[in-house]
């Protein structure tokens, strides 16, 4: 690790708003690559509702069935996360009329 670059315990500023928070109040300590980056509960939470929210636009547009149908299939032959992304996408595709 790079003298400077590491996260020390006790007191902590969040990275994006800049609020101090202990250890016990919970949030995140990490490194992003080299630098260390430190998120408050509230911050932290914002960050993991955003990536929840990303997660989510691949759906969407599909129906309750065509998402089963996709996951069914990709239990079935042990598709990777890339073959099912494209699934998604071709479904998509078949629904919307861009065949």
């Amino acid at each position: 690790m790079i003298d400077g670059l590491q996260h020390t315990e006790g007191e902590n500023k969040c990275s994006v708003c800049q609020t101090d928070f202990t250890d016990d109040e919970g949030g995140m300590l990490g490194y992003i690559g080299i630098l260390p980056v430190a998120f408050c509960p509230f911050c932290y939470s914002g960050i993991c509702d955003m990536v929840e929210q990303l997660d989510d636009r691949e759906w969407e547009g599909l129906s309750k069935e065509d998402k089963n149908e996709i996951l069914v299939d990709a239990i079935r032959h042990n598709w990777n996360d890339l073959v099912i992304v494209e699934q998604i996408e071709a479904k998509l595709k078949e629904k919307n009329g861009y065949e």
